[in-house]
């Protein structure tokens, strides 16, 4: 090869002999010296690897190097002796000299010692086991580092790219010139390692906070890159790196950001013109998604990745669109405009869960990215949820009607309705919220088709069908929850009217946490009158003006603290002192006053507490605690399940883990001890409403 030596061609010469003592795949020579108090020139040989660049730049990252200048050579044809090739060649090895400016270590001659331990241990873990095996620990480590780096003021830096296959005879040569950015140069030397492409050489400049890189590349073959398509990959990702590994300090969650970086690198990449078309990724706004989205929501992330990328990744780069406000009626006439496409059941089912996870993701994407707060965010993921609980119905009792025929009340067509609860009744839906339903239809009856069945047997097919039609898109993310249907798991999937009324009646044998769950009934969809008989029946039941049964309820909440908590773990909704307190106080409290006055039968909690508050049931010093307590637990639960997408995961991290430090990041805090001040005040609050 063509060996391009340092202007300073005596320190080269000086330095090269370390290689003739490289004689081994674990091999590695090390040389440092100091030129001032502050600036150190660090020099090692060892045999050539795949990602080696990487963990040599992640770890002056990770150590507080500041790179002043590099020059980092490849040499696989021979060895080098005083700067010329020996007779034989022997291994393939490289030498890589750094100069680097330790200014924020306190003590450089043991930091410098440290760096050296760690990278003989890597590099020795590396000529065992590959990159994968130290992957994983030089990003947690790199990612440390970037941590503690401030995050500039500016949204995004100017970037210049040349790519040059004239300057050399054997080698591809990449100029990138730019702001000084910590692990750029560890992110890059990955997603070439993605490209398939080899650095045979690199020489680093930093003048005056700007620095200008230069390498020298081939492909797997050692030749010049010179296909097209593969030289818009190449600045695709030299753009996209630069701009990512600027913005890494901008995110909670630097080392989750990296890993998922990798992965939507390795995706575009995959295809060389969705690589051309994504080069309008590198607007502000685009980037700033990306960044939220990776250094949040490891979840949706994965999902983002894993779904439909190729329809979501428009979406991310039309900041206009995730801007734009839609309610229920925008959101149904575009459904139903889609549906229109559709030439049978499936066809309908596919348009209809695409729809929905595409809309849901954006939905997501305005509240990450804080374009929309938490009101706001479960406002609009309600409307989109009623949205497609109707289109759903609609479509699978056409499915049911086409096999069984309309179903009847002596000759009139059975109604039926839809009823939410829980969050979703309460249009207080987050996060990887679940759906709790009830169906109800009128009465007994049978269907007009020539396969005639009951209407008891109608409506079970039925919700069968929309059980099977309205995909979740990960255990408990939209997941049906029918549990509060009469009898429970025991009984029918829909109800009579009848039966619903018996069951929810004063004397029945309904559980008191029924009667709680049951504030929070709403109609969805289905027939206006006979909602409205359902809810006169629920009215009856709930606010009837029984006294509640506080006994009961302390005996219920210290069973779902034993039972459903692990021990030692804090779930801040069914810990003691945890969300359902707060919960269950509303409810409690609504239940007794509403029964004397209907404005208070409301399913929002936030919304009860206004009008408690407004009727002088609560004290407004007590509402704007409980409004702080519950803001708490919802925002912490929500940044959780954003991160974990598990509704059921409500567990609380270690405080002393980097799980919680990244917690109380995308939370907004100043560091973790606010966060568990704030999460220990509002669990004092909760435990301390009952009597």
């Amino acid at each position: 090869m063509t060996l391009n030596v340092p202007q300073d061609i005596d320190v080269f010469e000086k330095l090269s002999t370390l290689l003739d003592q490289v004689t081994a795949p674990d091999d590695i020579c090390l040389h440092k010296e100091r030129i001032s108090p502050e600036t150190w020139q660090i020099a090692l040989a060892t045999t050539d690897k795949e990602g080696l660049l990487s963990v040599v730049a992640g770890l002056l990252t990770a150590y507080g190097a500041n790179i002043m200048s590099a020059d980092i050579w490849a040499a696989p044809e021979s060895l080098l002796q005083n700067g010329l090739p020996t007779a034989k060649p022997k291994l393939s090895r490289i030498m890589d000299i750094f100069t680097v400016n330790l200014a924020d270590s306190k003590d450089p001659e043991v930091n410098l010692a440290a760096l050296f331990d760690e990278l003989t241990a890597i590099n020795r873990e590396m000529a065992k086991n590959g990159i994968d095996a130290v992957r994983d620990q030089l990003i947690d480590m790199v990612a440390k580092a970037i941590e503690t780096t401030v995050p500039s003021g500016e949204q995004l830096l100017p970037v210049e790219i040349t790519i040059d296959n004239n300057m050399s005879d054997t080698d591809t040569v990449i100029r990138i010139t730019s702001q000084d950015i910590p692990g750029f140069l560890f992110a890059f030397a990955n997603a070439l390692a993605l490209l398939e492409i080899n650095i045979q050489q690199a020489r680093i400049r930093t003048e005056g906070g700007e620095v200008h890189d230069t390498f020298w590349i081939r492909d797997l073959h050692g030749r010049k890159i010179v296909d097209k398509d593969k030289l818009q990959e190449l600045r695709f990702a030299c753009a996209l790196i630069k701009q990512f590994a600027y913005l890494l300090p901008h995110c909670p969650n630097p080392g989750q950001a990296i890993r998922q970086f990798r992965d939507l690198a390795s995706r575009l990449l995959e295809d060389p013109q969705r690589a051309a078309d994504f080069t309008s990724i590198q607007s502000t706004q685009t980037m700033q998604t990306l960044a939220s989205l990776m250094g949040v929501s490891r979840f949706l992330w994965e999902d983002f990745l894993r779904m439909q990328h190729e329809n979501l990744f428009p979406l991310i780069r039309n900041r206009a669109e995730i801007e734009r406000n839609l309610d229920r009626h925008q959101w149904t006439v575009m459904l139903r405009k889609e549906l229109e496409s559709a030439e049978n059941h499936e066809q309908k089912v596919k348009i209809l869960n695409d729809f929905k996870d595409r809309e849901m993701f954006r939905i997501d994407l305005r509240h990450i990215t804080r374009t929309i707060g938490d009101v706001a965010f479960a406002r609009e993921l309600t409307a989109l949820t009623d949205v497609i609980v109707t289109q759903t119905a609609e479509i699978c009792h056409a499915e049911a009607s086409f096999r069984f025929g309309q179903p009847k009340i002596n000759e009139q067509p059975c109604t039926w309705g839809i009823l939410a609860a829980g969050k979703y009744g309460g249009s207080e839906m987050g996060f990887a919220s679940d759906l709790e339903l009830l169906f109800i239809y009128q009465g007994q009856g049978a269907t007009d088709g020539r396969r005639s069945v009951e209407n008891s047997r109608y409506f079970e097919e039925f919700v069968r069908i929309f059980l099977k039609a309205l995909k979740s898109r990960k255990e408990g993310i939209f997941e049906i929850d029918l549990r509060l249907r009469p009898y429970g798991n025991k009984g029918t999937l829909a109800s009579s009217l009848t039966a619903f009324e018996n069951y929810y009646a004063v004397d029945s044998q309904a559980e008191q946490f029924e009667r709680l769950a049951m504030v929070k009934l709403r109609p969805v969809a289905g027939d206006a009158t006979l909602l409205a008989q359902i809810m006169e029946a629920r009215d009856a039941f709930v606010f009837s003006g029984r006294p509640i049964d506080y006994a009961n309820l302390l005996h219920l909440r210290k069973r779902q603290d034993a039972e459903l908590v692990d021990s030692g773990m804090v779930n801040l909704k069914l810990s003691e002192g945890g969300l359902v307190d707060i919960e269950y106080f509303l409810q409690a409290q609504l239940i007794e006053h509403g029964a004397d006055d209907p404005d208070l039968r409301v399913p929002n909690a936030m919304q009860g507490l206004k009008r408690l508050e407004s009727a002088g049931w609560i004290t407004p010093e007590r509402a704007n605690d409980l409004r702080r307590a519950y803001r708490c637990f919802r925002r912490t639960i929500d940044a959780l399940r954003a991160v974990r997408g598990n509704a059921k995961d409500l567990t609380l991290p270690s405080p002393e883990s980097p799980d919680y430090l990244y917690l109380s990041r995308r939370l907004g805090f100043a560091s973790p001890e606010e966060l568990s001040a704030e999460i220990a005040w509002s669990r004092e609050l909760s435990r301390n409403l009952w009597p």
